[in-house]
């Protein structure tokens, strides 16, 4: 006669259910650097949003008030335009954390760019995401026109590439 083998009590074993929390686990583990990816992603594209938004407010002030900073420009008495004289060129866009932008002048007075702090006193990026962020905005610096500023203000400022020595600030030259 043949015996079969059959469970008396129904329900899963300890192993199947280890083999599911296992699995589990690792799909969760997954999903969770693909999404930390996705928001270093979109905080890279905020960033680069805002400085274009800047820029346009900035080349919108500049011809308003030509004769004003052209004429402090000349003395070199003008390396930062004021913020909040700024914004009200974005016609009415909601500008997110106004100390972390700066509309600036290069050492020579040639030049204007638009800077965005992303590590410092009141960085737009804070924590462990600062690197990963850094490395987006460095991958899409050429396309985009993204440098940042040597520390010899003869050189001209080269695409920013994410490394410590392009340091915690992004620019964009305001043309």
């Amino acid at each position: 006669m043949k015996e079969h083998f059959t469970r008396k009590h129904k329900g899963f074993t300890l192993v199947e259910l280890l083999i599911v929390i296992v699995v589990i686990g690792i799909l969760s583990a997954m999903m969770m650097l693909s999404s930390s990816e996705a928001v270093s992603s979109a905080k890279a594209t905020a960033i680069i949003s805002d400085l274009r938004n800047l820029k346009t407010a900035a080349l919108a002030y500049f011809a308003d008030h030509a004769d004003t900073w052209m004429t402090k420009k000349m003395d070199n008495k003008m390396t930062e335009i004021n913020i909040d004289d700024v914004l009200p060129y974005l016609n009415g866009k909601d500008f997110p954390s106004k100390k972390s932008y700066k509309v600036v002048s290069s050492n020579d007075g040639q030049a204007w760019y638009v800077q965005c702090s992303i590590a410092g006193d009141d960085p737009v990026v804070k924590g462990t995401e600062q690197a990963a962020i850094k490395k987006k905005l460095a991958g899409r610096a050429k396309s985009v026109g993204l440098l940042y500023r040597r520390q010899n203000p003869s050189e001209t400022p080269i695409y920013y590439d994410g490394t410590t020595e392009s340091g915690n600030y992004v620019v964009m030259l305001v043309q």
